[in-house]
């Protein structure tokens, strides 16, 4: 099953949607130095680290609105990677309207090839990333392979803990016990959707299938160590940035986390 030419239709089919969600053109947004499109632990860790100057990539970027962030807060150079034409070319129209120089690349991850080699000094993954990859040993390999020695690493991703949820929208979830857990922390197979991507407008509709993966931390620590990644820092936060479980925030969950690399 090629499961990234099966994604990469799905979210094609996904992009209209998208564009009619937005409330406000986001290069409109990015032109008066609105920060929002990162989260305020995403900027912060990234501030911490610092942009001035460097040479930043983002995989999985969609429309480009966070790394042109990156590029509002000091970025010098930017790439985004995407599988999605229709979303790269909205990346390059965002950029253009909003007067900043960056460069967006459609291709699989896992074909990103050695002109990328060493071009890097922080690679950025944001939610909803991680989850369309079977092999993470592969996709944390191109990590690697773009960063320069020393180059900084930054996820700021769903928690592994709530793939055992059911989200309002599956069978599974029960409204009076909406934190019991109902599938396996360790289930190998994909997840197979067809209830649409539309995060930004937030309408349902019937899609092509999207096959995702859960991913445990263990495999997300072994696929690090295994492409010469080091594990910097981790932080866990119990606030959901999925739109999946908004109802679960500020309760104790362990919903989303950030962690910091290093290419050793």
């Amino acid at each position: 099953m090629d499961y990234s030419r099966a994604n990469k239709e799905a979210w094609e089919q996904a992009f209209p949607r998208h564009q009619q969600g937005y409330k406000e053109d986001p290069a409109l947004l990015l032109q008066r130095g609105d920060l929002s499109f990162l989260e305020d632990d995403t900027r912060a860790t990234l501030t911490q680290i610092g942009l001035q100057g460097k040479a930043v990539a983002q995989f999985c970027c969609n429309n480009g609105r966070e790394l042109l962030t990156m590029l509002k807060m000091g970025a010098s150079k930017a790439t985004g990677f995407d599988i999605t034409e229709s979303f790269t070319a909205e990346a390059r129209r965002l950029a253009r309207d909003a007067h900043l120089d960056a460069e967006f690349i459609a291709t699989d991850i896992y074909d990103i090839d050695d002109s990328y080699a060493d071009r890097y000094d922080l690679v950025l993954v944001t939610i909803g990333a991680l989850c369309w990859f079977a092999d993470l040993d592969r996709f944390f390999a191109r990590i690697a392979l773009v960063l320069r020695a020393g180059g900084s690493l930054v996820i700021n991703e769903q928690h592994p803990y709530t793939n055992m949820l059911a989200m309002p929208s599956e069978d599974g979830f029960d409204a009076e016990r909406p934190d019991q857990v109902v599938f396996s922390y360790f289930k190998k197979d994909p997840w197979i959707e067809t209830n649409g991507v539309d995060y930004i407008g937030g309408t349902s509709y019937t899609s092509k299938p999207l096959y995702s993966f859960s991913q445990s931390f263990a495999a997300i620590f072994t696929a690090l160590r295994n492409s010469g990644l080091a594990v910097e820092s981790l932080q866990e936060f119990d606030y959901d940035i999925s739109a999946a479980w908004p109802h679960l925030s500020g309760r104790g969950f362990p919903l989303s986390y950030m962690l910091g690399g290093e290419k050793t």
